[in-house]
């Protein structure tokens, strides 16, 4: 063996004892609990973790925070709504000694059920959305969007006559002869109006008209071909024309009208309970295509107060046989 030779072999010796000594190094290293830059990355995570409570924490008081407004407000709201559905009521039968039926306490009896389950479903409504992946909670306050309060005066507008709005306490006053719509229309479903007489007119016609004779009502243009309803309780009112007598039943103050539309069905319906009385008007094929509007009108000079008391769609009434309670359940 030459002197290359020989110092060629004592390097790949000392190369192997390198390439020997680094295995046992790394498989020492491999069996032990230890790992490299472990510190810097625990502390990273808990740096993370530290952060993440802080933003649970914030995230859940402001839940909380928003748990209590949100209930608080809806608590308001359903005190206002009994106040506006049956408080006011009583204290009027109270005070002023008004004449009690069956009809008025069933639909407290109704009112006040429905307000009751409302309340104790309060806390139930709440529902949690998740945001990211630490699946942070929000108060979703659309979840209330379920719920039945009234969101807003119902609204009607004038076409003619003198008539003033009072919409905070849902409350209309007529002072001529006058004629007002309401803003909503309908073309699907069953619809009631509850209507209360303040102060009453000698002549008073509650109906619908469809939307295509907006303008021949604006102009006047008589007869009013889809107009139907009723001058004074049961004389009817039928393509715009009155029917040939004179009505004997007149509405007084104190009196309730409950005005209702089948708008599959094409029926209208009149209720008056104080006499336990339902009316009803089958509208033509021609006009059950389009929508309808509520019309009211005023015949006479004179003041005339009127208030809706409660609207929208029929209430179901099984559970009162011999009561109407605007219910178009089909016969079982």
């Amino acid at each position: 063996m030459n002197s290359w030779d020989a110092e060629r072999q004592r390097k790949l010796d000392s190369e192997f004892d390198n390439v020997y000594r680094e295995h046992e190094r790394l498989e020492q290293d491999l069996a032990s609990n230890q790992y490299p830059n472990y510190q810097p990355l625990i502390d990273s995570i808990d740096k993370w973790e530290q952060d993440a409570i802080k933003r649970i924490q914030k995230t859940a008081k402001k839940a909380r925070d928003d748990v209590q407004r949100v209930l608080k407000k809806t608590k308001q709201q359903l005190q206002h709504a009994l106040y506006d559905t049956v408080t006011e009521e009583l204290r009027d039968t109270l005070d002023k000694k008004n004449k009690l039926t069956e009809f008025c306490i069933d639909q407290w009896l109704v009112k006040l059920s429905e307000l009751r389950k409302q309340y104790e479903n309060l806390s139930s409504s709440v529902q949690f959305s998740y945001k990211n992946a630490i699946q942070l909670i929000r108060i979703d306050e659309a979840s209330f969007a379920g719920n039945k309060f009234p969101a807003r005066p119902y609204r009607f507008k004038k076409i003619r006559g003198r008539v003033t709005f009072f919409h905070a306490e849902c409350l209309i006053s007529f002072d001529s002869p006058s004629v007002i719509l309401s803003q909503d229309k309908y073309s699907t479903g069953t619809h009631y109006f509850h209507f209360r007489v303040e102060k009453s007119a000698k002549e008073l016609f509650f109906g619908f008209v469809s939307t295509i004779d907006y303008e021949n009502l604006q102009k006047n243009l008589q007869p009013i071909e889809s107009m139907y309803g009723w001058w004074n309780i049961d004389r009817r009112v039928l393509g715009g024309r009155k029917e040939p007598y004179v009505s004997a039943l007149n509405i007084y103050g104190g009196d309730e009208i409950i005005l209702m539309i089948n708008c599959r069905a094409g029926e209208i319906f009149l209720e008056y309970p104080s006499m336990t009385k339902l009316n009803s008007i089958k509208v033509p094929d021609t006009f059950r295509s389009h929508s309808w509007q509520v019309m009211i009108e005023t015949g006479q000079p004179g003041k005339c107060l009127l208030r809706i008391l409660d609207w929208g769609l029929v209430a179901h009434g099984k559970k009162y046989p011999g009561k109407h309670l605007h219910c178009f359940c089909e016969p079982t």
